[in-house]
């Protein structure tokens, strides 16, 4: 007989280990000028990096080797996924990469400053483009800045669908519902194979992913508050547990399946950290009793801000000089 957890349900088959892991800090989440980013293919700062780096050597001290890898089409994940790997990577690791883990499309409102866009529509409605699960940004037009970049560019050919049928602008939950397919169809056959897995993604395509993986655990509401840091894994011990008749039709104060169309006839539930970690090393994402864990290496996030900050010394210093030979070569 199964031990049984503290609410008295028997406990699931443990099958693996599966990482979640937001690309390192692109040159579009700078606190100074942060942008609408979505499909835009930006590349990640120094600091950015560093945190990659940081997340592969979390891995490591926590001695789980990655044997498959999922990211999307990015500039920014890739690299982050790169640097993650040179430290944790199995010797024989697979690689995977799919568009249906691309960023959630931010539509017309990509390139614009997330501030500046608040104060000019209205912080109100660009707060429920941002963080609802249903609504959607305005489409993307042929005339947008950056059109060509994205529709025009050579990683798009020759994907499973036509660039024609690619989002123009996505709401979370269409987000989710490109995504849907490609959990079922790669990453759910390589954690239940027992490989340890890890998916490299964004901000959003990762808070879609949390909502199909856990749908009878967590709701809409709940993922809209959901905030995921970049550069942190987030390490899933998971545990398969069949579906009984009782959780289909239990009565919910909200439908945590509505939008999605898959019902499997089971669930990938977390297991608790284990016994000396809580509190310690991460913090809880939701109050429930299986909630999953950030972990988090306070050394490693220490050295990256006293990085930075020599960098931006550095910079300054560097500027300064600049400025002063502009000045003499002015004066000759």
């Amino acid at each position: 007989q199964k031990p049984l957890r503290s609410n008295g349900v028997a406990r699931g088959t443990e099958i693996g280990t599966l990482v979640l892991l937001r690309h390192g800090e692109s040159i579009w989440n700078i606190a100074e000028d942060e942008r609408f980013t979505g499909w835009t293919d930006v590349p990640l700062t120094r600091r950015g990096e560093f945190e990659a780096t940081a997340a592969g050597k979390t891995l490591q001290g926590r001695n789980i080797e990655i044997e498959t890898v999922h990211t999307s089409l990015l500039q920014r994940a890739g690299r982050t996924m790169e640097l993650a790997l040179a430290s944790c990577a199995h010797e024989d690791v697979r690689v995977k990469r799919s568009w249906r883990l691309n960023e959630r499309h931010y539509g017309a409102l990509q390139g614009l400053n997330k501030a500046q866009a608040a104060l000019d529509i209205g912080e109100a409605i660009v707060h429920e483009w941002r963080r609802s699960w249903e609504v959607p940004p305005p489409l993307m037009g042929e005339t947008h800045p950056l059109w060509d970049s994205i529709y025009g560019h050579p990683m798009y050919d020759g994907l499973d669908v036509s660039v024609e049928k690619l989002p123009r602008g996505e709401s979370v939950a269409q987000c989710a519902a490109r995504l849907e397919p490609y959990w079922f169809s790669h990453i759910v056959p390589s954690v239940r194979s027992g490989r340890t897995t890890m998916v490299v993604a964004h901000a959003n395509s990762l808070r879609a992913l949390m909502r199909i993986m856990f749908r009878r655990q967590v709701t809409d509401a709940q993922i809209r508050t959901v905030k995921i840091p970049t550069g942190v894994p987030l390490i899933y011990r998971l545990e398969e547990r069949p579906v009984l008749e009782e959780d289909l039709t239990a009565p919910s104060p909200e439908d945590p399946i509505e939008g999605l169309s898959e019902t499997p006839d089971y669930d990938l539930v977390p297991r608790p950290p284990p016994p000396g970690f809580e509190g310690l090393t991460g913090e809880m994402l939701w109050p429930l009793e299986e909630c999953p864990t950030i972990w988090h290496d306070w050394k490693l996030q220490s050295a990256i801000d006293s990085i930075t900050e020599a960098a931006i010394q550095a910079a300054a210093e560097d500027e300064a000089i600049q400025m002063a030979i502009e000045q003499a070569n002015r004066r000759r």
